[in-house]
């Protein structure tokens, strides 16, 4: 017998029973076993995920004053397409200051999207974004408290939010804080609802403290753009340090470039010149090879090594043998090479890298050089001589503030610092920085026997203009010929003075450097005298970071000036008191004839007075004679306004050798006429 095969439509529902038993089951098994899978997918389904982004710390100087700090902005996205009133949303944008061109694209329907650049306050964009197809995006902008040259010193934040360069960049892990992750809900529409409760906040950023003083900084950035611009110079920098401490107190660049944003006083290096010999003087005594006293020949001011090429010269004039202190205080180029002559090779590339000459200091700062100093075994016959006047050797102005610290501190090289403090965003002080001694380069007797040297520079020596009335100013100028891509510039130099202020108790170790400046270019003239500006405008500020108390013990009596300018300064002053006093004694004689009756009659003693017809007349007003100022090794210019500035008229006669006719120094009257000679 056959046996019968299912019937199709049999088949049929069996199989959809099998699958519907099987969905059932499936369905079961998702709801009782995968559920927090499932909730999870429709939870990001419903939510998107902002980003809140955190607020940089602040930057702060050493008083507390705010130099940066964070400010909420948004980011404006358009989908023109979404938008239903174009013209209140180009009213809105316009209204918010947005570029009219990026208002037109924002418009533009054949666009499905446009990203508006730049940040605006909420309140300004607040309209445009509470319109459909207007999108936002919450970031934070770096608002400046101040401009200019601390501007170098803590950096820039891009529009991204990423750091580029100054304590900025070198601090960002710390500055930047953690971002959080909003859940925002929206509808089936897109768009946003309230967000969940329970929502993270962002975590701000540490707060950074620098050892910077806003004050001194702007003093001091004043002073150089003023400089700068004066005396026609291409750039320049001024560093300002707390020798006991190691504290960078200001830190000021300018660049005649106006895109120039480098921080240079770290990150270009120079020749230094004669602010060099101190040191090589301080190793001298030191190793006992000479003493302030000892002397020796300078030939004149004339030295020719052998291998070197050229003669060894003396910028000014001054006697043959000088002592070591004498050949500090006249820069003497051949008497330091002499001195010099006592160490060897090695001892003098030992003295460049103790004061920390070729190494970077490491402070908080990116791109910092190291400066160069060359391993002696690629000296060359001349080099042992040119290092020890401050060439083939290059150093930073941070470098360079930070040996001379070493003297005025007695003997002790630190490790400068820029950041005085980290503290967390609760104010719990994360880092605090401590005075770190690197080595000890000088003994203290050394490091004071050198203050009383560069003390004799400043008070009758080659920096003369860095000098106060009351208080003492020690210190070194140097000039420099600059070198580009391994030849020396004829004519283009590096004006430097590094002080100390004040000497015996030094509480700032100043660096002023001026590049290429075309108006004079002695350091000591030029840069000691943007030192002596800075100097009186600290002092004359509120909080300059100095100590007045112990100010108030380095004062003393203006001293008398013993160079041959102050000499003459001295006696047209002597000559002024003597006419004042003769004319005080007149004075006091025509009162006394106004008071006593010039006759009487005996008979009755009544007193009469006789008035006589004589016609009065006018007496001519006394002109006071005056020194005639030393222009010699200044550019034609600048001493022709150096003449007129005296109150001197000027004629130019061509062919004299001599600077100026009478010499530097003849007392004459004003408006006498001086001979400035130019050559043939």
């Amino acid at each position: 017998m056959a046996i019968n095969s299912p019937k199709r439509l049999t088949v049929v529902y069996g199989s959809l029973l099998v699958f519907a038993l099987a969905l059932v089951a499936k369905a079961g098994y998702e709801q009782l076993f995968r559920h927090d899978y499932w909730s999870k997918i429709g939870q990001r389904q419903h939510y998107a995920s902002s980003g809140l982004p955190a607020p940089r710390g602040l930057i702060l100087d050493a008083t507390g004053h705010t130099l940066v700090e964070s400010r909420e902005m948004v980011r404006i996205s358009v989908a023109p397409r979404q938008v239903k009133n174009r013209t209140i949303l180009g009213r809105d944008l316009r209204l918010a200051s947005v570029d009219p061109r990026f208002i037109s694209m924002s418009l533009d329907t054949m666009r499905k999207w446009v990203d508006i650049p730049g940040a605006y306050l909420p309140t300004d964009v607040a309209a445009a974004i509470a319109q459909k197809g207007v999108y936002s995006k919450p970031v934070m902008d770096r608002v400046y408290a101040t401009s200019g040259g601390i501007r170098r010193i803590v950096g820039r934040v891009g529009p991204d939010g990423n750091a580029l360069d100054g304590i900025e960049l070198a601090l960002d892990s710390l500055l930047r804080g953690d971002t959080a992750s909003v859940r925002v809900a929206r509808d089936k529409s897109g768009h946003a609802l309230a967000a969940p409760v329970g929502s993270d906040d962002p975590t701000p950023g540490n707060t950074v403290v620098l050892t910077i003083n806003r004050e001194l900084q702007e003093i001091c950035d004043r002073a150089l753009a003023v400089a700068v611009d004066s005396l026609h110079a291409i750039g320049g920098d001024i560093v300002v340090m707390n020798p006991n401490t190691g504290d960078v107190l200001a830190m000021a660049s300018n660049r005649s470039d106006p895109a120039a944003v480098a921080n240079t006083a770290v990150t270009e290096p120079y020749e230094p010149g004669s602010t060099m010999k101190p040191f090589v003087a301080a190793r001298l005594i030191d190793l006992g090879r000479a003493t302030p006293d000892a002397t020796i020949d300078t030939y004149g001011g004339h030295l020719t090594i052998p291998g070197r090429g050229r003669p060894i010269t003396d910028a000014d004039e001054h006697p043959s043998v000088l002592s070591l202190t004498d050949v500090i205080k006249h820069s003497s180029n051949v008497g330091i090479v002499r001195f010099a002559d006592r160490m060897s090779v090695r001892e003098k590339f030992e003295l460049l890298r103790d004061m920390g000459f070729g190494t970077a200091t490491a402070v908080d700062i990116p791109a910092e050089s190291p400066g160069l100093v060359r391993d002696p075994t690629r000296w060359t016959p001349a080099s042992a001589a040119s290092v020890v006047m401050g060439y083939e050797v290059s150093v930073t102005p941070l470098q360079m503030v930070t040996a001379y610290s070493a003297i005025a501190n007695g003997g002790e090289l630190l490790a400068p610092h820029i950041v005085k403090e980290i503290r967390a965003p609760d104010g719990t002080v994360r880092y605090e920085a401590q005075r770190r001694v690197v080595r000890r380069v000088m003994t203290p007797q050394v490091a004071a026997e050198v203050r009383t040297m560069l003390r004799d520079v400043v008070a009758g020596g080659t920096s003369t203009k860095a000098d106060l009335a009351t208080l003492d100013v020690a210190g070194k100028s140097g000039t420099a010929l600059r070198n580009a891509h391994g030849h020396y510039i004829a004519g283009s130099y590096t004006a430097s003075f590094v002080g100390l202020f004040p000497d015996d108790k030094p509480q700032f170790v100043i660096l002023v450097k001026l590049d290429n400046p075309q108006m004079g270019f002695y350091g000591g003239i030029v840069a000691g005298g943007v030192t002596n500006v800075v100097l009186r405008a600290a002092l004359a500020a509120r909080d300059a970071a100095l100590n007045r108390g112990e100010l108030a013990s380095s004062v003393h009596a203006p001293r008398a000036d013993t160079t041959a300018a102050g000499r003459a300064a001295e006696r047209v002053h002597a000559a002024t008191e003597r006419r004042n006093d003769s004319s005080a004694i007149a004075d006091s004689l025509r009162e006394a004839a106004r008071a006593v009756p010039a006759d009487s009659d005996p008979r009755t003693g009544e007193y009469y007075v006789v008035t006589l017809p004589a016609k009065t007349r006018s007496i001519p007003p006394v002109v006071s004679p005056r020194a005639v100022p030393d222009v010699s090794g200044l550019p034609l210019r600048s001493a022709v306004r150096a003449l007129h500035a005296a109150g001197f008229r000027v004629e130019l006669i061509s062919g004299v050798t001599s600077s100026s006719v009478p010499a530097a120094g003849t007392m004459l009257e004003a408006g006498r006429v001086v001979k400035l000679g130019t050559p043939k």
